[in-house]
C-alpha cells in the first residue's frame, strides 16, 4: 500500500527528475553521461551516509551491502571512464528515520530503473560494459532486492502513525527534488 501511495504522490517529481537527467535522450553524449555520473556521485555519497545513520541497524535492509555495492559501482564507473569524482554535495540532514526511508525509496527505485537505462546507455554510448556498473549494481538481484525493500518499508509503516508515513513521503519528495537539480549542479545541459 505504501509503495503505491508513494508512487502516485511522487509521480510528477519522478517525471521531473527523469527529464532533468534525460539519460534516454537519443542525442546523449559521453561527456554529458560523465557529468551525470559525477553529479550522482556527489549526491549519493552524502545522502547514503545520512540514510545509513538512520537505517544501518535495520537488518532487513542489509544497508552496508546495499550502500557498498552502489558506492563501489559509481566509483568504478568514474574510474573506468578516466574521471575524478566530484566533491560531495552539502545536503541538509535527514531529520528522522521516516525521511531516511523516503530517501531510500527513491534510491532503490532508481536502482530498479537502472536496468532499462543500462541497456540504452550501452547501446548509445558504446561502453561495452565499462562505465555501466552503477546502473546494474544489484545485477540479477535487483527485482528481489526491490521486493525486499518494499516489504520492509510496508512492515515499518504498518507499525507507525500517519505522521511517520507523511515523513516517508516528505523524504521521498525531497530526494526526488535533489535528483531534479542534479544536472544543474553538475553543469549538464538538458
Amino acid at each position: 500500500m505504501i509503495l503505491a501511495q508513494l508512487k502516485a504522490d511522487t509521480r510528477e517529481l519522478h517525471d521531473h527528475a527523469e527529464a532533468a537527467l534525460n539519460l534516454l535522450d537519443p542525442a546523449l553524449t559521453r561527456e554529458r553521461y560523465v557529468d551525470v555520473l559525477r553529479g550522482l556521485h556527489a549526491l549519493y555519497t552524502p545522502l547514503c551516509e545520512d540514510i545509513g545513520s538512520w537505517l544501518a541497524r535495520r537488518a532487513e535492509l542489509d544497508w552496508p551491502a546495499r550502500h557498498a555495492v552502489k558506492a563501489d559501482a559509481l566509483r568504478a564507473d568514474l574510474h573506468d571512464l578516466g574521471i575524478r569524482p566530484s566533491a560531495p554535495r552539502v545536503l541538509a540532514p535527514l531529520p528522522d528515520e521516516a525521511h531516511a526511508w523516503g530517501a531510500l525509496y527513491v534510491l532503490e527505485g532508481a536502482t530498479l530503473g537502472g536496468q532499462l537505462l543500462r541497456r540504452h546507455l550501452a547501446s548509445r554510448l558504446n561502453l561495452d560494459g565499462r562505465g555501466l556498473a552503477f546502473f546494474s549494481s544489484y545485477g540479477e538481484q535487483v527485482g528481489p532486492r526491490w521486493k525486499a525493500f518494499g516489504a520492509a518499508l510496508a512492515a515499518r509503516c504498518s507499525t507507525e502513525d500517519a505522521a511517520f508515513q507523511a515523513g516517508v513521503l516528505d523524504g521521498a519528495t525531497r530526494t526526488f527534488a535533489l535528483f531534479g537539480t542534479l544536472t544543474e549542479r553538475a553543469g549538464v545541459g538538458a
